[in-house]
């Protein structure tokens, strides 16, 4: 029983599209984050001089002789519109890029938008003390755990090998001047930056697989699960079956109800039986009922009942089985049959009014 109860099957495309709506897809938080970090940092570099001048106008505007001479005179002039816009330039340069960053990774990871109100939604049971423990103490804990520790010792060891080499520099900078103590911290900084992210960045790929790997793991199916998701898909064997009988009743019922109206059944004498309709005007006969056995013998009795002609031809009442659908009209190779079947009957219930007659 264990056994049957084991996920070993690959997710269905309908398992993986609930998961989705429900916000289970494979993400890597630490690719988000380095990727911002990175362009952060590359576009705080790229824009410092755009950065520093406005800093320097805000300051100078700040602390002009008109600011602390002139009464009102933050009121009076464009200070407060000039901060703004040269708060704008500042970081525009470092925001938008951040932001772009952000928005694409997150479409690339989750190939596309989704927004899943399930997945941010409370649920009561997180906050379960038992439930919180059970947590902690997986097998998915323990993972994240080691991979934490992993990520602390390799970033120390970026951090210890990119600044070793410039103890001696470090040791330097109380005696520096303004300008070359930012200049040598913002050398040191930047190269720290990369080295961390670049092994970050080679890290959180990692991650992503790792994460892609066990969400599919999570997201496998039993072979029962198949099973009820086939049946799901597909119906219910037996509802369908009662669909199909009771179209089938329905068919039989309308095609019976059409009988009186026939012209001629052809039989075989029982096994089958045609029902054939013409009148003047009509292209062709037209098959107003058909079946064999059962159904064969209920048309006949329709048929006594009311009066139709019933001729028995067994060749010429499987070919109109067999070769006609039902309401359709008769094939030209069987006109000649048929209307030599026709020619009789109306003969004979012109006999039968002469009789009458005289």
């Amino acid at each position: 029983m264990a056994s049957t109860q084991e996920k070993t099957e690959q997710p269905t495309g309908k398992r993986l599209g609930e998961a989705r709506r429900k916000g289970q897809v494979p993400k890597s938080r630490d690719l988000t984050a380095v990727s911002i970090l990175v362009v952060g940092g590359a576009s705080i570099y790229l824009s410092r001089n755009i950065i520093l001048s406005n800093f320097r106008h805000v300051i100078d505007t700040a602390w002009s002789h008109e600011s602390f001479s002139v009464i009102g005179y933050f009121a009076a002039s464009d200070f407060s519109r000039n901060l703004v816009v040269s708060l704008f330039l500042m970081l525009a340069p470092v925001v938008l890029p951040i932001l772009a960053t952000a928005v694409i990774l997150n479409l690339v990871q989750l190939k596309g938008f989704l927004l899943s109100f399930e997945a941010m939604s409370i649920s009561l049971g997180n906050l379960n003390p038992l439930t919180g423990l059970k947590r902690m103490f997986s097998l998915r804990s323990m993972v994240e755990l080691v991979k934490s520790v992993c990520k602390l010792i390799i970033i120390a060891y970026a951090v210890y090998s990119a600044m070793w080499p410039e103890r001696t520099a470090l040791a330097q900078l109380a005696g520096l001047d303004v300008n070359d103590f930012l200049g040598l911290t913002g050398n040191l900084a930047l190269k720290l930056l990369f080295r961390v992210a670049g092994i970050m960045f080679a890290l959180s790929v990692l991650d992503f697989c790792y994460q892609k790997w066990q969400t599919r793991k999570d997201l496998m199916m039993t072979k029962q699960e198949t099973k009820e998701e086939a049946r799901q898909s597909e119906g219910n064997p037996q509802i369908k079956s009662r669909i199909r009988t009771i179209q089938r009743t329905l068919v039989r019922q309308r095609m019976l109800s059409r009988v009186p109206k026939a012209s001629v059944i052809i039989t075989n004498p029982t096994h089958f039986a045609v029902a054939l309709q013409y009148e003047p005007g009509m292209e062709a006969p037209t098959v107003v009922a058909k079946g064999v056995d059962f159904l064969a013998r209920k048309i006949i009795e329709v048929g006594r009942k009311h009066g139709v002609a019933i001729v028995q031809n067994p060749p010429l009442a499987r070919a109109l089985y067999k070769q006609v659908r039902l309401e359709a009209t008769i094939p030209v190779e069987l006109y000649r049959a048929v209307a030599k079947v026709l020619a009789y009957i109306y003969q004979r219930k012109r006999s039968m009014r002469q009789n009458q007659n005289g």
